[in-house]
């Protein structure tokens, strides 16, 4: 990478971690407990449809949602790259399959010189290569047993660390030039579909001040191959350090305007205390998050992972978007107690670090694992608790949690490990599971089952 490019890429990195401290702050401000609870909701809006305050009840909706928009296999978390195949997927409408050489991308509305690109002149242009970190910004929402809003329901796997290829916005943007009175660029995706009872393409807008902040890439390759269908191709953007919404899939044109528009998936990402929010706090930067790969193999059925006791170096990731990290902690006793971790550097401006746990087992029993981070600027997870609500169930960082038994029998192949009490919990309603006589402890099934995609 060139010096002046890096440099630039230093510089938007500065920029956008002072931004993500002021849009934590925001955020908490508006929906943090205990600012804001489920309590203060019903009273907004005490006649509201209320979907569920069990988390098992999963509507048909949500279970679709689930099949088409599958998060990342945890376990690639001991992974420096996340596989294309294993990368989160959110697709809102139906793929739209372009024809890469007929593809045109537009530039229009507020500029000297409208442009209309192909892919080859797109590809021409001087070209960076990022680790970027993306999450969802519904990541945990299965972890709120409050939820109001049908949604994809994530939970704690819709990440996906990969290495983007392509161009910068910011130098396309100044090479249409920008004219007087330009304050926000709208980026429009091929794919269509209804929402709100609206027929609308997805569409994302950022302001033109962080549009040339000069990390935002038009992308066109992704670990070093062309984009998949799936992923976008021929053309996306890619904004480090932000949820993946912002970050449009099958890019078809850039529109600049004076500002004021405010879309769907605008209104949509948003933290809001009710349905109807005039106060609503836009979702843009990433929190920190800590993650780690199960220990040992699970069971298919239930999840729970089975290990020998022993010591067992346990890894894992942790990101803040632009924000440096400063430490990583680690708990085998659900949360009463914490160590460090050992922290390495983290990959790019924008990536994950790496940290890892030599945890030393039991003789046998049950173990419920967590990690938090920390970032630099003081931001840290949320510790978790039903109180924690927001109307849409976005940008929730409750720690992740790893349920796990030890056994020595896990050490042999062929022989018999008793998941009996497991396999019982995971076939039963979570209010039946946890009721007295349940083989399972609430606790334990609370750990199983909060949040999904742990184990």
């Amino acid at each position: 990478m060139a010096a002046a490019v890096e440099e630039a890429l230093k510089k938007a990195a500065l920029a956008e971690a002072e931004n993500a401290v002021k849009a934590r702050e925001a955020t908490l401000a508006h929906v943090g407990y205990p600012n804001f609870g489920k309590s203060d909701h019903e009273k907004l809006e005490p006649d509201d449809w209320r979907h569920t305050d069990r988390r098992d009840d999963i509507t048909s909706a949500e279970l679709q949602l689930a099949k088409r928009c599958h998060g990342a296999h945890i376990e690639t978390l001991s992974q420096e790259v996340t596989a294309v195949g294993s990368h989160y997927l959110l697709i809102h409408y139906d793929v739209p399959y372009l024809n890469a050489e007929t593809f045109r991308l537009k530039v229009c509305g507020l500029v000297e010189k409208e442009l209309s690109l192909s892919l080859p002149e797109i590809r021409s242009r001087p070209s960076t290569t990022q680790a970027v970190l993306m999450a969802c910004a519904g990541t945990g929402r299965m972890s709120q047993k409050h939820r109001f809003w049908t949604h994809v329901p994530w939970g704690v796997d819709s990440f996906g660390c990969a290495e983007w290829t392509g161009c910068s916005l910011a130098d396309l943007l100044k090479e249409a030039g920008l004219k007087p009175g330009a304050k926000q660029v709208i980026f429009t995706g091929a794919d269509k579909g209804v929402e709100g009872g609206k027929v609308q393409h997805f569409q994302r807008s950022l302001s033109v001040d962080d549009a040339l902040l000069g990390h935002v890439m038009l992308v066109y390759r992704m670990n070093g191959e062309d984009l998949k269908p799936a992923h976008g191709a021929p053309l996306r953007i890619i904004v480090p350090g932000w949820y993946g919404m912002a970050s449009v899939k099958w890019l078809t044109s850039i529109e600049i305007t004076e500002g004021g528009w405010w879309g769907h998936q605008m209104e949509a990402y948003s933290f809001r205390r009710a349905a109807d929010d005039p106060g609503r706090v836009p979702l843009t930067q990433l929190p920190v998050r800590a993650l780690m790969a199960p220990p040992g193999f699970p069971d298919f059925f239930s999840r729970a992972r089975v290990v020998a006791p022993g010591t067992h170096r346990v890894v894992g990731k942790v990101w803040a978007g632009a924000v440096e990290i400063d430490r990583v902690e680690f708990s085998a006793d659900h949360g009463k107690t914490w160590a460090k971790a050992t922290l390495e550097r983290k990959t790019g401006l924008f990536g994950w670090a790496t940290w890892h746990y030599d945890w030393v087992t039991p003789a046998e029993g049950t173990c419920i694992l967590k990690c938090r981070g920390f970032d630099a600027k003081g931001r840290s997870q949320d510790e978790p608790g039903d109180d924690d609500f927001n109307w849409t169930g976005m940008g929730d960082t409750q720690p992740q949690m790893v349920y796990v038994r030890i056994d020595p029998a896990a050490e042999t192949t062929g022989s018999q490990i008793n998941l009996i009490p497991e396999t019982r919990a995971s076939k039963s309603a979570l209010n039946v599971a946890t009721a007295d006589g349940a083989p399972l402890e609430a606790e334990l099934v609370d750990a199983l089952y909060r949040s999904p995609g742990s184990q």
